[in-house]
């Protein structure tokens, strides 16, 4: 089977094909740390994690890189406004690096809790200040930039003259024109409104992190004390780290503009290469039709449902239950649906472990027939959903007609179903301290039930049920789940 990406840039699916043969180089976009992560971002991170894990079952080598961004990501379109960073300090009274010292612990925090990977390489923009630097001059030398009062800006028009600049978002110059006049602000200092900044000076503003920079400027020495272009970070560090050209490069739909088409156009304009082969982007998780927003304030972030009571594992379930590129409206009862998956495929795997051989019907078929289905799902642009309802339905097949397998072709068919979970990034954590404490008590449940002291069995069994276990009573006898 073949794995078929959708490639943004050229609207439509595409077989995937690495530039070096077993070898994947992968770049996404990151967050910005200046607040906890919202379930809409922790969306983009799952699905990236769940890509880099398929890519590593199917026999890949994959390198995955993912930025950082803790300076220059502004608060309004067109180089405008507050650095984000800076505002949030501002607010909470903290130095920008107090600040973000903090969020990156608490980003760590909250994507370890729904078991995405730590990426191979997770580069700070302010760690690479002095490359982004060299990268604006490159830029300049090439001719596809110009200075005005300390800024440097990029050269849009002149950059579209040898490169198809609104390629990927499918705009023209003049529709690019249209949309500069009504989204900002005018900038007196630009050569056209839809050019964008690679290095903004400071002097004069309350801007508290900034560099001073040396640039080669018409033969001439320009110091100019400032930062970085948000734009410039991603070109800069993916191709440190992943060369000129590399695989995929991932990010949020809204990146399809203006961030990812600025990108590609840097890294054109300095090193004649567009980054990467395949664009993919996730849709937005909505809230009540609009999309969740640290700005619109309309986020549940992922502390606040673990606070509620929902796990890591059952977040990471809800979210890979729509395809990625869906919108997806966020819900309670989504996340309890998921919550009751979880406990249902738990209890499979009890069952798995408690019945012994009773009957003469091999599983093996069903298996594999449900391994092909599960990599078919996946291999069709990441469609976790469906793979989500193809591992459901083996799970609620087998739970429903246990009774009728061989014990070996169970145990093929745990594998299998703990090779889909781990795929998909759900991971059944042992607690053996609680596990010794539940088998304790269904054995004192059985005694008394041996002994028909059914008042005593049913006080254990609400006592289970009181400390978070739901017990169910077969004929193999009692099985027991951890409710998720």
């Amino acid at each position: 089977m073949v794995l078929k990406l959708y490639n943004t840039l050229e609207r439509e699916k595409q077989e995937f094909k690495p530039k070096e043969k077993g070898k994947v180089k992968f770049y996404s976009c990151g967050q910005t740390i200046y607040d906890d992560l919202h379930v809409g971002n922790a969306r983009a991170y799952v699905v990236w994690d769940t890509l880099r894990r398929y890519l590593e079952y199917k026999g890949y080598t994959v390198r995955h890189v993912q930025n950082i961004t803790d300076v220059g990501h502004l608060t309004d379109d067109g180089d405008q406004g507050e650095d984000k960073v800076e505002k949030r300090a501002k607010k909470l009274g903290l130095e920008p690096m107090e600040l973000v010292e903090d969020q990156i612990k608490r980003y760590f925090e909250d994507t370890r809790a729904v078991n995405v990977e730590r990426q191979d390489i997770m580069p700070r923009a302010t760690g690479h200040i002095n490359e982004m630097i060299e990268y604006v001059q490159e830029i300049y030398d090439n001719g596809y930039a110009y200075e005005k009062d300390g800024n440097i800006y990029f050269d849009v028009e002149k950059f579209s003259e040898d490169y198809p600049y609104g390629e990927m978002a499918k705009k023209d110059l003049e529709q690019l024109k249209e949309e500069a006049r009504s989204r900002v602000e005018p900038d007196e200092k630009k050569t056209n409104q839809f050019d964008f900044a690679l290095w903004l000076n400071s002097e004069g503003s309350e801007h508290l992190m900034e560099w001073t920079a040396d640039f080669q400027i018409g033969g001439e020495l320009l110091e100019s004390k400032g930062y970085p272009g948000w734009h410039i970070e991603c070109s800069v560090m993916s191709q440190k780290y992943l060369g000129d050209e590399f695989d995929i490069h991932a990010g949020g739909k809204d990146h399809i503009f203006p961030h990812h088409p600025n990108e590609r156009a840097q890294a054109f304009a300095a090193s004649g290469d567009g980054q990467a082969r395949y664009w993919l982007h996730n849709e937005f998780i909505q809230v009540e039709g609009e999309k969740m927003s640290k700005s619109e304030g309309n986020f549940y972030t992922v502390k606040e449902l673990l606070d509620e009571g929902f796990n890591g594992n059952t977040i990471r379930l809800y979210l890979i239950s729509s395809h990625y590129r869906s919108e997806t409206d966020f819900s309670m009862e989504g996340l309890e649906k998921a919550e009751k998956e979880l406990t249902r495929i738990k209890r499979t795997l009890q069952k798995i472990e408690k019945f012994s051989s009773s009957g003469a019907t091999i599983l093996d078929e069903e298996c594999d027939e449900f391994l092909k289905k599960f990599e078919s799902a996946m291999d069709d642009d990441l469609n976790t959903a469906r793979a989500k309802q193809i591992l459901m339905k083996f799970v609620n097949d087998i739970n429903s007609e246990i009774e009728r397998y061989e014990d070996g072709s169970l145990d093929k068919a745990r594998d299998y179903i703990l090779e889909g979970l781990q795929l998909l990034g759900v991971e059944l954590e042992e607690n053996e301290k609680e596990e010794g404490l539940v088998k304790s008590m269904l054995e004192l449940r059985k005694d008394a039930r041996n002994r028909e002291d059914y008042e005593t069995s049913d006080f254990i069994r609400d006592q289970l049920e009181g400390l978070g276990f739901e017990v169910e009573d077969t004929e193999k006898g009692a099985i027991w789940v951890e409710k998720s």
